[in-house]
């Protein structure tokens, strides 16, 4: 409503905006869900079925948000999780059928040579809906559903998925807000507990996996296959008990090399020589990004056969995994996986659970802040529903009233003091259906929002 429209008694209804279209305001809730599966449900043989690439996920994004109708989607996949988090505008949540059939359609749009069937998921996928989504993604993004509680590379990884899907088109607002929301409370996590003050990882973990095994790794010589994140972190802890050799192996020698020179020690080589490198080694970390085995069965056994003496270790910690598993009928040969690494985590984690109580009081409070919102952001239809009720009935009724012949003398200042005084009178109806609203609790809230809706529509005309 402007107080310019009172200038005139005829055309617009005098001091009001034209009608407003009830259709505008009818939109449903959003439902936030995520649907996957992590190392607390699925072994790592179901979770390499699970994985996907960067630019695997990218490609299918956009064909899944059309497929279900779904504008809002990011997928986070990593060695230790593989979930789809989304909204829906929908007046009913989706069914736990629907999602694993989202679930199932991603994976087969993004691997042609592996296909899933969405009624052999039941037991591998976890569904979880609005809070309960929330809850879980702030729990991911703040390391507290990692496998190594604190490692602090999930939330780069968390961060990156959220840029694929604002590359793809499929981060919408709701979507945004919730990812900020959860990037924002795992700072807070990591400002203010000690979750972070130690060193922890999964490739911390391999390192203390192998010293188990021999109590000095001063006397002992590592490879590490592989150039990224995990085999850096790896190899600059390994490096930090003064093995007797240290060598990087990675597809780009000079990558190898970098992380050489960083580390002021180590040799640096490609992956042409595996088997002389591995024949060489006491203990392989492998943390390649490979789409394929990078040490076959065949390889580790003319290693093992080159070598002197003495059992050799190989702790794979990529994803899709890099050593052939039927490595470990070799004689003398022990294989580690991710999973086998959750003994060594476990013993870590009895230190920490003081920092883990926090973290997860902040991460709760902070669900309870994006609940209120979320309740804040539903009712604003009924309180432009509300709006618009008022507007009509002021707009009919100074029709009327100011198309009289009495008011025909009216000065174009008096005309902008009734349109001030109208103004202010919707505005103080809406303002405190605004305020009502937002001082009820979470159990009223909604049933509020419905009495009220049915009050506001039932006069309010189309346009």
């Amino acid at each position: 409503m402007t107080s310019n429209s009172l200038k005139q008694l005829s055309g617009q209804a005098p001091g009001l905006p034209a009608e407003k279209n009830n259709e505008d305001l009818a939109t449903s809730a959003p439902t936030f869900f995520c649907v996957g599966s992590n190392h607390r449900t699925a072994d790592i043989a179901t979770r390499e079925e699970f994985f996907l690439s960067a630019e695997q996920i990218a490609e299918c994004l956009p064909a899944a948000s059309e497929r279900f109708s779904i504008p809002e989607l990011a997928v986070l996949s990593t060695c230790n999780r593989c979930e789809v988090f989304g909204v829906i505008q929908t007046s009913s949540p989706p069914s736990a059928e629907r999602l694993r059939d989202l679930y199932a359609y991603i994976h087969n749009a993004a691997n042609v040579d592996h296909k899933i069937d969405p009624r052999n998921l039941q037991d591998s996928l976890y569904t979880l809906l609005d809070l309960d989504a929330v809850r879980h993604a702030f729990l991911v993004a703040s390391s507290l559903n990692s496998l190594v509680p604190g490692e602090t590379q999930i939330t780069g990884q968390f961060k990156d998925a959220i840029t694929i899907a604002k590359t793809a088109g499929t981060l919408g607002p709701m979507l945004s807000r919730l990812t900020q929301e959860a990037l924002a409370t795992a700072k807070k996590v990591r400002s203010n507990t000690d979750i972070g003050r130690h060193r922890v990882s999964i490739s911390h973990a391999a390192i203390d996996l192998a010293r188990r095994a021999s109590n000095d790794l001063s006397q002992l010589n590592f490879l590490i296959l592989g150039a990224g994140e995990m085999a850096r972190v790896a190899a600059e802890y390994a490096a930090s008990y003064k093995p007797r050799s240290l060598v990087i192996a990675n597809r780009t020698r000079q990558k190898a090399y970098e992380l050489t020179e960083h580390l002021v020690f180590g040799e640096a080589h490609g992956l042409e020589n595996l088997t002389q490198l591995v024949a060489r080694a006491d203990v392989v970390i492998s943390a390649t990004r490979a789409t394929g085995y990078v040490l076959t069965k065949d390889i580790v056994g003319k290693s093992a056969k080159a070598r002197k003496s003495g059992p050799l270790f190989l702790i794979d910690i990529a994803l899709p995994r890099d050593i052939e598993p039927a490595v470990s009928d070799l004689d003398d040969v022990y294989l580690f996986d991710i999973d086998d690494l959750k003994s060594v985590v476990d013993s870590h984690m009895e230190k920490r659970l003081d920092a883990v109580r926090e973290a997860t009081n902040i991460v709760n409070e902070s669900v309870y802040h994006f609940g209120q919102w979320l309740l804040h952001h539903e009712v604003a239809p009924t309180i432009k529903s509300a709006s618009t009720y008022y507007s009509q009935i002021l707009r009919k009724e100074s029709l009327k009233t100011l198309s009289k012949d009495v008011f025909s003398s009216l000065t174009t200042k008096q005309r902008e003091s009734l349109g001030d005084m109208l103004d202010a009178m919707e505005a103080r109806f809406t303002s405190d259906i605004a305020l009502t609203l937002k001082k009820s609790s979470p159990e009223n809230i909604r049933s509020l929002a419905e009495a009220l809706d049915l009050l506001f529509a039932k006069d309010i005309k189309h346009g």
